[in-house]
């Protein structure tokens, strides 16, 4: 947790779009194109397609014919219960991190009045320096105990009930990255333009966009993670 009161730099919340250079291996400059925040109407047909290809990816895993059944879900049957319990636990650490933030409560620093003394306010300051680190420790400690109460939960299981959660979690954990890579594929093939007016679109079609070099793509979705308003910036 990041926290500075006193230098918020606003601008970074306006960077809605910017040139881009793609450069060869020497690092000569062989495309330039231009990155800009996509609409309402591109951000919904992102949502809707990278939900389609969430469902295709749930159904696929739930198919013992398919190659994503086999890769992932198959080797459970040779994997010992030590290991389930530690797949689970891993799969489940967002949701502790969520748990142990909604548990923790720590007081933020008083702001002392305009007229208190330069001790107090040198005081006051050196809390604001410190809160995140207060923040963090107490965080780690949370999570520690989370995890150890979810460890004698699942201990406590058997194992076609372990087998389960495993199995449960691992597919909304596949699904959820399928559909956020998808949507966040598609938003930078819709926001990656020719020119800097932003009229013509660097690339024809999706099929163009997903068969280019995965560098290149890199490079490119990479920009457009830098144009997307953080999130983080605008709660504070």
């Amino acid at each position: 947790m990041d926290i500075e009161k006193n230098d918020v730099d606003l601008s970074k919340l306006f960077l809605w779009n910017k040139e881009v250079e793609i450069r060869d291996d020497n690092g000569s400059v062989v495309k330039v194109v231009w990155m800009r925040l996509v609409g309402d109407a591109d951000l919904n047909r992102a949502r809707v397609i990278s939900l389609r290809e969430s469902a295709k990816m749930r159904e696929s895993l739930k198919t013992e014919s398919s190659d994503e059944y086999i890769a992932y879900i198959a080797p459970l049957k040779f994997t010992s219960k030590e290991n389930i319990i530690a797949g689970i636990k891993l799969l489940n650490m967002s949701d502790y991190m969520d748990e142990a933030r909604t548990n923790i409560i720590i007081k933020f620093p008083v702001e002392p009045d305009s007229d208190a003394s330069l001790e107090d306010q040198e005081k006051y300051q050196k809390a604001i320096d410190d809160f995140p680190f207060r923040w963090e420790k107490d965080l780690e400690k949370e999570i520690k105990k989370i995890d150890k109460r979810e460890g004698t939960r699942l201990e406590g299981m058997d194992e076609e009930a372990l087998k389960k959660e495993y199995v449960d979690r691992l597919i909304n954990y596949i699904c959820i990255t399928t559909m956020n890579d998808t949507f966040h594929s598609y938003c930078t093939f819709y926001g990656t333009y020719e020119d800097s007016k932003f009229r013509r679109r660097a690339f024809r079609s999706y099929d163009d966009y997903s068969n280019i070099s995965s560098k290149i793509k890199k490079i490119l979705e990479d920009a457009y993670k830098e144009v997307e308003i953080p999130v983080i910036e605008l709660k504070k």
